[in-house]
């Protein structure tokens, strides 16, 4: 442990290679200093034992800021948590400084700073109290992501790093030194002139009029950011009407946008002149059952059309004639083969048509325990609600794509409360279960398992047909075989199914338009794209 001075800035600096958490670094220091010391900070190569919110690890990072400010303070301890919301601005505002605000940040109520467009981490905030002989210290727990190249997949909320956002290389001491230049601006407004200091706050914070999830203990209430009280807590309008001040929660932003023309195109994959079948992605549809081969014919129909590069099928042999239809699809009707098509496979459909049935609960498991990506509909999702076991099975690599029916019994609940808490139901079952959602009715919602979430209003009535979940399942596998995230595939598929249901009025009048037909019209859609971008405005 080394420590020192900051240039002229007044803060005692403690350095530590390795440590526990800097946290428990400036709790012990002050135990040892007492009184002596207004205001120091703790800065650390490598955390051991890094602690977030309600105990979450803090991940190490090559080369991240790791650091606690410690700052005496005689704040009521209500408007203590004042201090968080004055560090977060702090990072935000040293990071735009230090990248001649090439990094669009926003702070995230209470304790996180973001990207603004797509709501990725790059900073945590923790802050606790400590009393030495009567005098108060608020201790600011600071972890940003600085350098790193990479992170996780798999972490619950997506991350990002300045580095990964600005493509350059800032020291981290210089980052620290920064950082206290802007605390110490936002801590004298805050005690100088508080109502200023929280206009400021809410002008740079997305949680104000944003769409929200407050995730209190096992409660989930969603409402919208209104502003910040007095004393720096959130005042939230919820669903019920009922307005009410968040304390200490959980608070997810919900990243709400209809789908559109110019977000398909964004999100749609490219198919680069030249490239071979092999480029385009692998997909394994298991479907169909004796009484339905149409459903398997119809998703794997669907998914060649789309343009998944390979596409299997896992069938029963007794529906293998009908098959005859879709010579491209490679077929099987060995359960015992499972296992390896789901190996070789980029992404696994499963259920239309299969009925519940111990077969249908084998496979299901299977394909869910595999931890491929996975869209799981129709009789995977009643197999699912038959034995809730599986529901402990799902994960962020599996999209459910339910109508209100089948969410209905995956809740235990019944349709018209399903359909009178529509983007709720979906909402907390991803969020619970850590999974994708897609809730189909005349308008969708498309559910992330991070909690962001798109809305999908293009359709028609053509669309009320038995057959069109089929033909969706098959474009959204079409759709992240070939690279699309589960998100975005199923952002498209609800999105190509509607505009291909609209057309279908004109061409074949809602009453007479079939499923199979879509899977024409969708690929009519596809053919007329302008650099990847489908006209849904042509139809």
């Amino acid at each position: 442990m080394e420590n020192g001075r900051y240039d002229a800035y007044p803060f005692e600096v403690y350095t530590y290679d390795v440590v526990d958490s800097t946290n428990a670094a400036a709790r012990r220091a002050l135990a040892m200093m007492g009184e002596s010391v207004d205001r120091s900070v703790h800065v650390a190569g490598e955390q051991t034992e890094g602690k977030g919110r309600r105990g979450r690890s803090w991940l190490n990072t090559e080369d991240a800021v790791m650091m606690s400010i410690v700052q005496s303070t005689k704040l009521s301890m209500d408007r203590i948590p004042m201090l968080n919301l004055a560090a977060a601005a702090a990072v935000r505002n040293a990071m735009l400084k230090m990248t001649g605000r090439a990094v669009d940040l926003s702070i995230k109520w209470p304790n996180d700073v973001v990207t603004t467009e797509r709501l990725e981490k790059v900073c945590g905030i923790l802050s606790e109290v400590v009393r030495i002989e009567g005098k108060k210290f608020a201790v600011i727990g600071i972890g940003l992501n600085l350098n790193a190249d990479h992170l996780p997949d798999d972490l619950l909320q997506p991350a990002t790093s300045i580095y990964m956002q600005y493509g350059k290389y800032i020291g981290v001491l210089d980052a620290v030194n920064e950082i206290l230049k802007e605390f110490l601006v936002q801590y004298k407004l805050l005690m100088s002139d508080a109502e200023a200091f929280c206009k400021n706050f809410v002008q740079n914070c997305i949680s104000i009029d944003r769409h929200l999830a407050v995730i209190e203990e096992n409660r989930v209430r969603y409402g919208v950011g209104d502003r910040l009280a007095p004393n720096g807590q959130l005042l939230v309008r919820y669903e019920d009407g009922v307005s009410d001040v968040v304390y200490a929660a959980d608070v997810s932003v919900i990243s709400q946008k209809e789908i559109d023309d110019q977000l398909a195109a964004k999100l749609m994959p490219r198919r680069r002149p030249g490239s071979n079948k092999g480029d385009h992605g692998r997909a394994l549809i298991i479907a169909g059952s004796p009484g339905m081969p149409g459903a398997a014919l119809m998703c794997t129909g669907a998914c060649i059309r789309s343009g998944a590069g390979l596409t299997k099928a896992l069938i029963p042999a007794e529906i293998m004639p009908s098959f005859a239809v879709i010579p491209e699809a490679m077929l099987s009707t060995d359960d015992g083969e499972a296992g390896r098509l789901i190996e070789w496979a980029g992404v696994i459909a499963i259920g239309p048509g299969m009925g519940v049935s111990e077969r249908t609960k084998t496979l299901v498991r299977t394909a869910l325990s595999s931890g491929k990506p996975c869209v799981a509909d129709a009789d995977a999702l009643n197999t699912i609600a038959e034995y809730p076991e599986l529901m402990e099975l799902l994960h962020e690599k599996v999209l459910i794509t339910p109508h209100p029916g089948e969410m209905a019994r995956l809740l235990g609940s019944d349709v018209d409360t399903v359909r009178k808490n529509f983007s709720a139901s979906a909402i907390s079952f991803a969020k619970q279960h850590k999974c994708g959602v897609l809730l189909k009715s005349a308008s969708s919602i498309i559910v992330s398992s991070s909690g962001a979430v798109r809305y999908n209003d293009r359709g028609s009535s053509a669309l009320a047909k038995g057959g069109s979940g089929d033909v969706l399942t098959g474009v959204i596998a079409a759709m992240a075989a070939q690279g699309a995230k589960l998100f975005d595939a199923a952002s498209l598929g609800a999105y190509l199914l509607g505009i291909s249901g609209e057309k279908a009025v004109y061409t074949l009048h809602n009453r007479f338009a079939r499923a199979t037909d879509m899977i024409d019209i969708i690929a009519s859609e596809l053919g007329a794209e302008k650099d990847g971008i489908p006209d849904g405005n042509s139809v």
